[in-house]
């Protein structure tokens, strides 16, 4: 597995204006495709952009950043196999600036963060996250997956070839998604996170890779979804 090549985005998926990039990204992602074409996801390693948005850990940082009427949510991760916790620490519920090179699939993103880039702003953030809209109970099928892998960084980022790049990512704090197929063959994805809404990526780590089986409440926060499990009842399916 090498990192997808740095490709541009194609400019009806992506705009930059005044060092802000605006794009619709609810975080949705794909399940593992066996012998089909690998899918399209770029990595833009070596292009450093600038950003600008509120910084939300909840549990997972996030930048949200609103360019008129569309909030658009991007995945914060770090360097390597990490997660941005660390980086955005000082940050979380304030408006601030950070670089980092984009990560992207099909409308679905992430921000890796350039060390010590992450700069608060002393003003009011343009964009605030929307209340929780809670979708109830649910049973889902699908397959964890590291979130910064899957949508670009690696390809395939997802299936067992991958299983132990992501179990690897998943205890160094990347965030978890469930992949899902819906039956018209598209995917969408979610954050796995616990039952009172907390980081679970090391609880899940050793289900990387495999199909599973999964029940949780559903939680729409603004463009993004999260399925609160037991980490405890996830099932691998075979």
């Amino acid at each position: 597995m090498t990192p997808s090549g740095p490709r541009r985005p194609p400019p009806a998926r992506v705009a930059v204006a005044g060092g802000l990039l605006a794009l619709a990204a609810a975080l949705a992602v794909t399940t593992a495709a066996g012998h089909r074409p690998l899918p399209t996801a770029t990595f833009e390693f070596g292009i450093v952009r600038s950003f600008q948005g509120l910084v939300l850990a909840d549990p997972y940082p996030s930048l949200l950043v609103r360019r008129g009427t569309v909030a658009s949510r991007f995945l914060l991760v770090g360097p390597g196999k990490s997660g941005a916790d660390a980086l955005v620490a000082g940050a979380v519920g304030q408006s601030a600036t950070l670089r980092g090179s984009l990560v992207f699939r099909d409308g679905q993103a992430a921000v890796q963060v350039e060390l010590g880039s992450v700069v608060p702003l002393n003003e009011q953030p343009a964009a605030r996250p929307a209340p929780p809209d809670d979708l109830g109970a649910v049973y889902l099928e699908g397959e964890i997956v590291g979130a910064k892998c899957h949508l670009g960084v690696m390809n395939p980022g997802s299936g067992i070839v991958h299983r132990a790049c992501a179990r690897l990512c998943l205890r160094g704090g990347v965030p978890p998604l469930l992949a899902v197929r819906l039956e018209d063959g598209r995917t969408e994805g979610v954050f796995l996170t616990g039952p009172q809404g907390e980081a679970v990526g090391r609880a899940v780590a050793g289900l990387a890779g495999l199909p599973v089986g999964v029940r949780g409440r559903l939680v729409r926060k603004g463009p993004a979804t999260f399925l609160g499990v037991d980490p405890h009842e996830i099932r691998r399916l075979r």
